[in-house]
């Protein structure tokens, strides 16, 4: 994991920074943050720190709109029928709804339509001319579609309709031959091109009913969130507001109160993100966008309530099908190794194209790679691309457009459709892009640190970042870090899986922590990446920092060798015999490509491999994917890898790996000749340890170092035999002996492993 930090400030933005401090009556520090978000003058700071409907723009600012509203007030003169045609996604549905409730409330019941997913994204003729045919339309208007529709429109045009396309995507050079109101379109006096399709749609509203459409802002706030949309400028004070509406139970819409669990006292932007969304769009996942439209356009309380148990149990079932594709994909790509190429294509004709973005977005997180994940039937397959820093997926897709039946998205994330028989070569000419163009991606997990803080985080700053809400894409959740040496995370009660520890900037809470206690125990630098967390039980507050990843800095390698020795040992105990390859010390520099890992028994032997100079140096584990790594002893080995160059020579190798080689003329188990197995050393550990009894256990290199301190490998070695006879035992982080168990040393697979070792 690498960290990232914000930027350091040039005396011009220092300055800037005091200046907001003192205007606006916040801390420094509150100020860099704003700056971080590039909002660098007062009047701006202001404006972000009290957001709501004075930020609003004028809607007729939008091309299109005054001939939008003349249109769709002949309409309601002359008794027209309107049909709003939308998306199936959460914003299309946000949209359709909020259209349908300003419309109704201006005098015009509108028919609504979102399409279902397989009937693809936009205007479908077939679908307008057998709605037509029912009963005529005179009006149709787009919701979060049409822009890009072009020929359909001109289609639908003249079949006798008119039509209004109200959209947010991004417009082709020529438009559609109608009006059109799209906040992207260039020359435009509108001032933000950030909205959502709701919110154009809500525009549309505002312009004709006025403030009685600032009751659908609830809808719009869902939609912006939903659909990614950058939290600045404009779309922040529609979600500040929409939040607004979603938090006052007087005025919270059914749909919202059966939708929200009771558990939730406080909707935020991180409610409607990973709670109300994911139900919203399972609905049009699962082929049955209808439902969550109806959830959104009826009144009916026992109606509302009874879709809101269908979208959550699509929800469960969206989550279960996930998971299912996100298993076989991963398979899939690890049987070919699919990961040895720069862009990894994986396909399949049964899954459902509903689910395979979030399967891709998955597995970019696996594989550190660009994904793009197909499925499809009568011989088309669809895609959806999910991308890595430094690999703009739109600009690669592009490149080979003209073997595309459709395309479509931006840097990070894109859709595709294409011909089953063109696949091959698709792949081809996207790896070549990518590969010549982009360079290797950077395999390194990053994650974004506003700065490291190394005193007492104080309340108040924690308050005045709870001033930056609502947090999102474009307005992320201020994290921060700070160094720790060794530390002793305890979980927060028996047998929880949650863990807390203290550090000089906060006490910290490490949910499901278990994963980082060893790592925290380590005698060497660490920084905890963390975000304050500001809590109010009867009227007392509290703060903590929310820990989300260790970072630990191997720079005192020989603090460690006691721990190396540990994981040595369970190397021995558990390892696999004789299925390695003996190569020569002179042979390493042939294996370092992707796909390999070099395991490390004593670090003093990196000295004999300067060929290995700059490649990464990692203790015990790593969270790299495929690039070559030097990681030192190990007790497992990392996913990804499919071969393991041991840089010394023992006779036992870990599982993981197709193909194993061992280094035969460097020697990796000198620190054996520390211990014995003669049976008086392991009585006088014995009687050490039985005083020892209910103190706090992480591992038994931890508590040898930090309680017996003459021979500590020796101290290991016993506790290990010890604890495997189940003589000694660790629970809930405590150690304890349990005096009724009586068992022989030689019943011990390691004791008999490192006596039949040392001869």
């Amino acid at each position: 994991m690498k960290i990232v930090y914000g930027k350091n400030l040039t005396n011009s933005e220092h300055e800037k920074a005091c200046r907001i401090a003192n205007e606006c009556d916040i801390l420094f520090d509150t100020a860099r943050l704003l700056l971080y978000r590039d909002i660098d003058t007062v009047e701006q700071a202001k404006a972000f720190l009290s957001p709501g409907k004075k930020g609003f723009n004028d809607p007729f600012d939008l091309v299109g709109m005054v001939d939008a509203i003349k249109r769709i007030k002949s309409a309601k003169d002359n008794a027209e029928n309107v049909l709003i045609f939308g998306d199936y996604d959460a914003d299309g549905v946000c949209a359709t709804s909020t259209l349908y409730y300003c419309l109704k409330d201006f005098g015009i019941n509108a028919r609504v339509y979102v399409p279902e997913r397989e009937e693809g994204y936009g205007l479908n003729l077939d679908t307008i001319e057998r709605i037509n045919s029912d009963s005529k339309i005179d009006l149709l208007i787009t919701v979060d579609c049409g822009i890009s529709d072009r020929e359909k429109i001109r289609s639908i045009i003249q079949s006798g309709i008119d039509v209004i396309v109200t959209d947010h995507h991004e417009p082709p050079q020529e438009l559609p031959e109608c009006i059109c109101i799209n906040p992207k379109i260039k020359g435009q006096k509108y001032s933000f091109d950030g909205l959502c399709g709701a919110g154009v749609a809500y525009k549309l509203g505002y312009a004709l009913i006025g403030e009685k459409a600032d009751d659908c802002l609830d809808l719009v706030a869902l939609a912006t969130v939903a659909d990614s949309m950058d939290l600045v400028k404009e779309n922040r004070d529609l979600v500040v507001e929409g939040l607004k509406l979603l938090n006052n139970k007087s005025k919270q819409r059914l749909a919202f109160k059966y939708l929200l669990p009771e558990s939730v006292r406080q909707v935020t932007a991180q409610t409607l993100a990973y709670v109300i969304a994911p139900r919203v769009n399972a609905g049009g996942r699962m082929g049955d966008a209808n439902t969550a439209l109806k959830i959104f356009t009826s009144n009916d309380e026992n109606l509302v309530f009874d879709l809101a148990v269908k979208l959550n149990e699509y929800n469960i079932r969206r989550q279960a099908e996930c998971d299912n594709i996100y298993r076989e994909a991963k398979e899939q790509i690890i049987k070919n190794r699919l990961d040895d190429n720069d862009v990894i294509f994986v396909a399949d004709e049964k899954w459902q194209a509903g689910f395979i973005g979030i399967v891709a977005a998955k597995l970019v997180e696996d594989f550190s790679r660009p994904v793009i994940v197909f499925a499809g039937h009568d011989g088309n397959l669809k895609g959806s691309a999910r991308s890595v820093d430094g690999v703009n997926i739109y600009d690669a897709i592009c490149s080979a457009k003209d073997l595309l039946i459709a395309y479509g998205g931006h840097s990070q994330a894109a859709g595709v459709a294409v011909e089953k028989e063109r696949l091959q070569v698709f792949s081809n000419r996207l790896n070549s892009y990518v590969k010549n163009v982009c360079g290797k991606p950077d395999a390194e997990k990053k994650i974004f640190v506003e700065w490291e803080v190394d005193k007492k985080f104080s309340l108040r700053f924690a308050k005045e970042i709870e001033m930056l809400e609502p947090f999102g894409v474009g307005n992320r959740k201020p994290v921060f870090a700070t160094e720790v040496q060794t530390v002793q995370s305890l979980p927060l009660k028996a047998g929880s899986a949650h863990y807390s520890f203290r550090t000089n900037a906060l006490e910290m809470l490490d949910f499901n922590g278990e994963s980082n206690v060893f790592t925290l125990s380590l005698p060497i630098n660490k920084k905890i990446v963390f975000e304050p967390n500001l809590s109010v039980y009867k009227n007392r507050e509290s703060l903590k920092g929310y820990c989300r990843c260790v970072v630990p800095e191997w720079n005192d390698i020989e603090s460690l060798t006691p721990f190396a020795f540990m994981n040595l040992l369970s190397r021995i105990r558990d390892g696999k015999d004789g299925v390695a390859r003996y190569i020569e010390r002179s042979d390493v520099k042939n294996y370092v490509a992707d796909g390999t890992v070099f395991i490390l028994s004593d670090y003093q032997n990196l000295r004999f491999y300067p060929e290995l100079d700059g490649v990464p140096f990692n203790a015990f584990s790593t969270d790299r994917k495929k690039t070559p790594v030097i990681l030192y002893a190990p007790s497992k080995l990392p996913e990804g890898y499919n071969r393991a160059v041991y840089l010394d020579c023992s006779s036992y190798v870990l599982d993981g790996c197709e193909e194993n080689f061992v280094i035969k003329d460097v020697e990796g188990t000198r620190i054996l000749r520390t211990v014995t197995t003669d049976r008086e050393a392991f009585k006088q550990v014995f009687s050490n340890l039985v005083e020892l009894a209910g103190k706090v256990f992480i591992s038994s290199a931890q508590f040898a170092v930090q309680n017996l301190s003459e021979n500590v490998y020796q101290a290991i070695f016993c506790l290990e035999v010890f604890i495997e006879l189940g003589i000694f035992n660790v629970k809930n982080g405590v150690f304890s002996f349990d005096e009724k168990v009586k068992n022989a040393l030689t019943n011990s697979s390691l004791y008999s492993k490192i006596d039949l070792l040392k001869g």
